[in-house]
This record gives structure tokens, sequence and C-alpha cells, in this order.
């Protein structure tokens, strides 16, 4: 690292919550009521949200059952409601599940506050097709409700570098996991013995707009105690730094993303 100045660690402030914990929901979904990004930034097409639905709409017909784990405030998950037979929304965060039913397009389509780690509450062999959007992985609940043949898909957030940590040390630390490790990933979500499964790297670009936004990006869920001590302590460097590496776009970054897709037995 030489002599390159390290940033404050917000992540030692006592304040700090594990992203996407409950907790971390918990707290999103109190004070906002729905899961959306504060900062500022342009995408490359196709975002990893694009590739997703794609990939979920070669499995929806008129007469499709789908389940959304973990569907937030619900906007993913309408734009099925006219193509399918039925969408169920389920989060565990009751805020975003009363933001969803109450913006929700038709009675088609219906979001329910369940708890991830207990038995979901549908029959077995029930849904022809469901997935998860960053949410949690419950692969073998998601097994047990899914008929024989049907489809069930995760899209999960490998982190984000591009060049950001190497920039921002001590703010950003280096990926614990290389994204790029396939079997290491079939380890970390139990799928191991699973054969008939793809697992898709997804690199999506992002364009950070203002110095300030890497700071909000960092600090998304939590505190406005904690925002205020990273902003005091690190903006003047953050603003240095982005300075030097932003282009016309913004600073470049890169999300990596793993899409599996699992035929049901």
């Amino acid at each position: 690292m030489g002599s390159q100045k390290v940033l404050y660690d917000v992540m030692k402030h006592p304040e700090w919550i594990p992203p996407h914990s409950e907790q971390w929901y918990k707290q999103l979904g109190t004070e906002i009521g729905e899961y959306n990004y504060p900062w500022k930034s342009q995408f490359a097409e196709p975002t990893a949200a694009m590739i997703l639905a794609e990939r979920i709409s070669k499995y929806v017909g008129k007469n499709t059952r789908i389940l959304d784990i973990g569907c937030g405030h619900g906007e993913f998950t309408y734009q099925w409601a006219a193509k399918a037979k039925e969408v169920v929304g389920i989060d565990v965060i009751n805020g975003f599940i009363e933001t969803a039913n109450k913006n929700k397009p038709t009675n088609s389509i219906r979001f329910l506050n369940v708890h991830a780690d207990e038995k979901l509450p549908f029959p077995d062999r029930y849904f022809d097709l469901v997935y998860t959007k960053k949410g949690p992985w419950l692969y073998e609940e998601a097994s047990r409700i899914t008929k024989p043949g049907g489809i069930i898909i995760g899209l999960f957030h490998g982190g984000t570098d591009g060049g950001l940590r190497r920039q921002f040390p001590g703010l950003y630390h280096p990926l614990p996991v290389n994204p790029f490790d396939l079997e290491l990933i079939k380890n970390n979500y139990k799928m191991n013995e699973l054969t008939d499964l793809d697992i898709e790297v997804i690199e999506e670009v992002e364009y950070l707009s203002t110095p300030e936004d890497i700071l909000i990006k960092k600090c998304f869920g939590q505190s406005q105690t904690l925002k205020n001590v990273a902003w005091q302590k690190c903006l003047k460097d953050v603003e240095e730094i982005f300075d030097k590496n932003a282009t016309s776009k913004g600073l470049k970054v890169i999300n990596y993303h793993h899409l599996i897709i699992i035929r049901n037995k």
C-alpha cells in the first residue's frame, strides 16, 4: 500500500450494522419502507436486475405460479403480475410488505410478512418458479414448495470492486472471497451435491456520480450518527481520491453478482 493514506474504517464504529443482516433490513424498513439505493450513479446495461428478469421471463407463462423470496417493497415483483397465474412476494420486514401491498397493480399479486427462518406457509410442490433477488437462500424450503421440474433462481451480490477497494483503503477492505471461485460459491450456498444447476458471474458496471456517493453507498442502511462521523472523517480524502480517478461518467466500479439457476428434482 506504500504511502497511500488509510481512511477511517466506518465498520469499527459501535453503531455499524452488518449489511443484509436482519437488524439492517429492519432499520431500513422502519426508516424508509423500501429497498432503493439512495446514491446517484449510472449503470451500464444490461444491469444485474435486467439479466435476472430476462432469465426469469423464460419460465413465466399464463399458468405459472411464482414466489419471490425477500421481495422488498415489491417493485421488481410487480412485473410478473400480468404475465403469470399467481404471484406471491414474501419478506421479513413488515415495512416493505406494507409498501408493496399499498402500491400493487392488481389483486392477482399478494405480499406476505414471513420470517425466512421458519417453514414457509405454502404446500409442497405448489410453485412453478421460486426466486430470490439478493434475499435469503432457502434452497431446502424452496425445493419443497417447488414442483418437480420447476425452477429455483437466486441472484446474490458478491461484492463491489473494480479498483474501489484499492483506491479507498480503510474505508473499503479487500473482497473476502474471489467472486470467480465458483466451487467456493457452491460450498458457501451448500450446493456441492447438486448437479442440475448453472452458476453465472455477472459483472455489473456502475459509475458513482460524486464523492458523496462513495460514502452513501458504504453507509447505506446505517444510522445517521454513523453517517455524520463518516462524512466528518472521510469526505475530504474521498473527494481528493475521487477527483484523481473519476471519468466523465463518474467513478467506475464493478458489482459482482452470482446468478444461480436450479431445476428442481
